[in-house]
């Protein structure tokens, strides 16, 4: 089901089948800023504790670190400092059912680094959770291709099979109906740049029942592609929902 998070994100790491972003056009600074030049792209890496991370950034800086072994997400936008160097607050949100090791499920942090486009991403961050916990890492990261698939709303549309349910998207629009959880989804699905295999993702919970109904009101939104290397292929989404105080990540295999 589309509130349903898939178990192991890292299965997807392994085999390169990633979510991608990316936004329109380089962006600019204001006067007296320093410019870090094209930062979009599929950046995955390692931080020095060990866990695995994919890197969703777009043209304009926005982004999602999503942790590939518990699929907590951490966003934000990325601003020039100097040169190459860049540097953003970020926030965090775990997985439907995962917190953080003090049991909170979310929390700040700033992250600071260097790139080089299209090529390499390397940094640092603290994040301090909701209560007060603190974690420091450095990051390093390398830059995946598959970024660089065109994108439109025609090549997007579709239905997409989901437990419980079928994820249908036509003419920008997302639709759900599930009978597992009672939910219906509705929402959009944008071109963030019709250079690139992504797209922006809104969509809101309406019907939700038992163990699901928090869900209702609320809304989720971030990033999804396109994978043509699979048969059939696959619409993969990251989103984060923080009012709900979750992360989710999911593949959905289309029907037709």
């Amino acid at each position: 089901m589309l509130i349903k998070a898939i178990r192991s994100l890292f299965s997807l790491f392994v085999v390169s089948v990633v979510l991608s972003a990316c936004g329109g056009g380089g962006d600019s600074t204001g006067a007296g800023e320093a410019t870090i030049g094209p930062k979009g792209g599929i950046w995955r890496g390692t931080d020095s504790n060990g866990s695995q991370y994919i890197g969703i950034v777009t043209e304009t800086g926005k982004f999602h670190f999503i942790s590939t072994g518990d699929g907590t997400q951490y966003y934000g936008t990325l601003a020039a400092a100097s040169g190459s160097t860049y540097i953003s607050n970020f926030q965090g949100v775990t997985r439907n059912g995962y917190v953080f090791l003090d049991g909170s499920n979310t929390g700040t942090g700033t992250y600071t680094g260097t790139i080089n486009s299209r090529v390499s991403m390397n940094g640092s961050s603290i994040f301090t959770t909701s209560k007060g916990n603190s974690t420091n890492s450095t990051l390093n990261f390398t830059y995946n291709s598959i970024y660089d698939i065109p994108s439109s709303l025609s090549r997007i549309s579709g239905n997409y099979q989901d437990v419980g349910g079928v994820v249908n998207i036509s003419g920008g629009q997302i639709f759900e109906q599930n009978t597992s959880t009672g939910c219906f989804i509705n929402g959009t699905v944008a071109i963030i740049n019709a250079s690139y295999n992504a797209y922006d993702v809104q969509y809101t919970f309406s019907g939700c029942f038992g163990s699901y109904a928090y869900l209702n009101g609320t809304t989720s939104t971030g990033v999804a592609m396109i994978d043509t290397s699979v048969s059939p292929e696959r619409a993969y989404i990251a989103v984060v929902n923080y009012s709900a105080r979750y992360s989710l990540i999911q593949s959905f295999p289309r029907i037709n």
